[in-house]
């Protein structure tokens, strides 16, 4: 395949993406009517994710709360880790790692639905009786994830703080009133903003993104497979575009202005 090929084909999956978030727009109106679907799904993607959560919230705030002493008790200052633990979860590392485990864990397995239901016809027979794909498979998933992500990266970053605090205080001899002290002084309610805006768009970003791959699979057996590969490679990209993006354009708040000056 030429360059111009491969130009092409990219900017048509393109378009084809763009025109089905808009279907997914149009289809939010009969929300309603699937209330019970929109439930099971915030079940599947929220509560049902909230184990791998707590579990890679504990391995990243332990990890954090021994690097960054280290590297500090280097310079002398580890009363710094309190705010410096705060800042990366809440306006980073939490989101996005919430999304990375969301996205490997209910991206994939929404993709796979789908996929084996478009192979094996069955999205075409909810069409042949006059039921809107979109609005019944979709529109729940994408919705629910929206909502339902900025609550894991709240709770992955608070488990997070919570695992540096333990690691930082009771192992390597950190006073615990110099990193709560130091938390409070830094971390400000622009970075929760940070960390509810930021897992909405990529819990939008995840669900859409694995809802196209598998609705738009085709082929037999290989085709879910590839489909649910694919998914997981371009969510995980489009959460890091999106997190620049995010970043770049949210303002840092009055904590960074007194810290600066």
């Amino acid at each position: 395949m030429n360059v111009a090929a491969s130009l092409r084909k990219s900017l048509y999956t393109m378009g084809d993406f763009t025109l089905f978030g808009s279907e997914i727009l149009r289809t939010t109106s009969g929300l309603w009517r699937r209330r019970g679907l929109f439930l099971r799904q915030c079940e599947m993607i929220g509560v049902n994710s909230f184990g791998i959560i707590t579990v890679a919230a504990l391995f990243l705030g332990g990890v954090l709360g021994y690097q960054l002493y280290v590297s500090f008790h280097f310079f002398g200052a580890e009363s710094l880790l309190g705010g410096s633990v705060g800042i990366s979860l809440f306006r980073e590392l939490g989101p996005v790692m919430a999304a990375i485990m969301v996205c490997g864990r209910s991206g994939a397995s929404i993709t796979a639905e789908l996929a084996s239901m478009r192979v094996s016809e069955q999205i075409d027979a909810l069409e042949v009786m006059a039921v809107d794909p979109v609005e019944y498979l979709v529109t729940p998933r994408v919705v629910a994830g929206t909502l339902m992500m900025p609550l894991l990266a709240i709770y992955f970053s608070t488990i997070g703080t919570l695992a540096a605090a333990t690691i930082a205080c009771n192992v390597m001899g950190l006073d615990a009133s110099i990193f709560w002290k130091e938390f409070s002084k830094v971390v400000d309610k622009i970075d929760v903003i940070h960390c509810i805006v930021k897992g909405a768009a990529f819990g939008l970003v995840v669900t859409w993104v694995a809802c196209f791959c598998g609705f738009r699979a085709a082929g037999g057996a290989r085709a879910v497979g590839f489909a649910t590969k694919t998914a997981v490679v371009s969510a995980c990209l489009m959460i890091l575009l999106t997190d620049y993006i995010l970043t770049s354009l949210l303002p840092f708040g009055f904590g960074y202005l007194s810290i600066a000056g």
